[in-house]
């Protein structure tokens, strides 16, 4: 331009030289004005242009260093990032699973971790729609970033900086991301779009179809079952007996089997269940997640248990080991103590009914110990659950059980005192009877009446115990006696050989030792005689008192004596009156 406007001054210079007129004056010549405002635009404008030149160089040195500038920064920051690169593993922008791609820089006032958060929550609903949209992805190009765009959502933007940290630049990182993105989409719409939907509910409702044909299936099954419980046309129903003993009849059995029916329909309905919500709910990719709850909810459990059963092995063997050997110990003592108890093994001092006794007792501290030994290798007892369960249990049986052991204890004592053993007839307190059962904890008696008289073990030791029947065991009868008074008129002798005579009658009475009269008290008014007889019957007390004193007052009535009074009557003095 400023070339132009010279040759242009130039031109109109030589113009103007040979237009002017020749005078004879060679010092002055005559310009047209015209000419000369020509001359004077044509030279601002060259000024102008020599301005805008130093102007434009200007601006050209700038941009010069602005660029030289811009790529000494570029280069420290490509050092400043590959530096970082080793130490930043950068944000992961990850989809259903899939990790798509990183960020590593922030870009305008959203760092990393919001970029990526942004990007999945966007990429995640358009993949979602039910319309097709993964070809519609392009990229717009900005001043600043690359835009890579689904209509007019940006989904994700691609700045320099991001070049730099993929060592490409900007353009082609961003066409990259759009192919990653765009496969994304497409693989989201398969599972989400309108015809993955399409194709669920055809399953589903066959699925369910399937599920309503086997609970239908299930219903009759069960009613077929029932009626045939019901009527049992072929008999196939017996009655439960056990060593002759019918533990369950006919009609009881088949409640039984009813009620077998409808736990079985209920167990069936379950499984089915269990098999066809997961099925069901796996169809749908929004749903999934719940089927693996469901299973397990199910699964969990039985894999924990299993697992624990395997490492539980070790132990279990150890304590099967114990118990086996702890068997055959007690196999052994039972054995010894049932040939002590039947006589065929003997003792010093040691009695056949202690035998049973003694056995409880070992075996009681030998599973005790045996208790102890094992109680490390129980699952869970070291846990505090089943501590507190322990301590609670063991407060519980303390506080509740004086009784229990008090009693336990006083059967202990009275198993090896020997007061009595079964079969002796004996008086514990006011309580009277044959003793049919004797434990650890109580002892009961069998009166004459036939009544059976329960006696706790701690009240036998408080009370006094006669026993009728120890001295058979020795080959000697027990003493029977009983009181009658008589006023002092009446001779000694006499007496004692009435009462004599009216024993010696008792067929229940033994002849050897005799029967003999005691003066057991000299009263005011009368004398008190005891007559004592010599028995075994000793289970028969109350016949044998009841024989004796028949006789006895027969005897007295034979002599005209009346024993119903202590002063001495003549029945002819009675006869006499009435």
């Amino acid at each position: 331009m400023r070339r132009y406007l010279i040759l242009l001054l130039l031109t109109c210079s030589a113009i103007l030289g040979k237009a002017a007129p020749q005078t004879d004056s060679p010092a002055t010549s005559v310009v047209p004005d015209s000419v000369q405002m020509l001359v004077d635009s044509l030279i601002r404008e060259l000024q102008e242009v020599k301005l805008q030149e130093l102007t434009m160089r200007d601006k050209l040195d700038a941009s010069g260093q602005t660029a030289y500038e811009d790529s000494v920064r570029k280069v420290q920051q490509q050092q400043r990032i590959d530096s970082l690169r080793r130490i930043t593993p950068g944000v992961p922008l990850v989809v259903e699973g899939d990790t798509l791609l990183y960020i590593y820089a922030s870009l305008g006032g959203e760092d990393a971790v919001h970029r990526v958060e942004s990007a999945i929550r966007k990429i995640t609903n358009v993949g979602k729609s039910l319309r097709p949209v993964a070809d519609s992805l392009h990229i717009f190009e900005s001043d600043y970033t690359a835009d890579i765009m689904c209509g007019e959502m940006v989904l994700l933007r691609v700045s320099d900086l991001d070049g730099l940290w993929s060592g490409l630049s900007r353009s082609e990182l961003a066409e990259l991301q759009k192919d990653i993105l765009s496969k994304e989409i497409q693989k989201l719409q398969s599972q989400y779009g309108m015809q993955a939907k399409l194709h669920g509910f055809g399953w589903a409702l066959f699925l369910i179809v399937v599920q309503i044909i086997f609970f239908l299936l299930t219903v009759w099954f069960i009613r077929r079952l029932r009626h045939r419980i019901l009527w049992d046309a072929g008999g196939k129903i017996k009655p439960l007996v056990i060593k002759d003993y019918e533990l369950l009849s006919i009609q009881q059995v088949k409640r039984i089997l009813l009620f077998l029916t409808r736990v079985l329909q209920v167990v069936l309905v379950i499984f089915q269940l269990i098999i066809s919500l997961p099925l069901l709910f796996s169809i749908f990719p929004e749903t999934e997640k719940f089927t693996w709850n469901m299973i397990n909810y199910v699964w969990e459990p039985l894999r924990d248990m299993a697992i624990a059963i395997f490492y539980y092995i070790p132990n279990l063997v150890r304590i099967i080991v114990v118990i086996w050997a702890v068997r055959l110990m007690l196999r052994g003592l039972r054995h010894l103590t049932d040939a002590i108890a039947s006589g065929s093994l003997k003792f010093d001092r040691f009695y056949q009914d202690w035998a049973e006794p003694t056995y409880q007792i070992i075996r009681i501290f030998i599973i005790t110990f045996t208790l102890v030994v094992i109680w490390p290798w129980l699952p869970g007892s070291d846990t505090g659950i089943f501590k507190g369960v322990s301590i609670f249990v063991a407060a519980l049986f303390s506080l509740g059980s004086t009784t229990t052991v008090g009693n336990l204890i006083s059967g202990i004592i009275i198993t090896y005192m020997r007061p009595f053993i079964v079969g002796d007839y004996v008086r514990i307190g006011e309580r009277e009877g044959e003793v049919v059962e004797k434990n650890a904890f109580i002892t009961r008696l069998k009166d004459i009446k036939g009544n059976l008289i329960t006696v706790p073990n701690n009240s036998i030791l408080s009370q006094q115990t006669v026993n009728y029947t120890a001295a058979l065991r020795h080959g000697e009868g027990s003493i029977v006696h009983s009181d009658f008074t008589f006023t002092y008129k009446v001779p000694r002798a006499t007496i004692e050989s009435y009462l004599l005579e009216g024993a010696s009658r008792c067929s229940l009475l033994m002849k050897e030792p005799k029967p003999f009269v005691l003066v057991t008290a000299l009263e005011d008014f009368y004398t008190r005689y005891e007559i004592n007889g010599y028995t075994k019957e000793t289970d028969r007390l109350f016949e044998v008192y009841s024989e004796m004193h028949k006789h006895i007052i027969d005897v007295f009535l034979e002599h005209d004596l009346d024993p119903t009074s202590s002063h001495f009557v003549k029945m002819e003095e009675i006869n006499k009156k009435l």
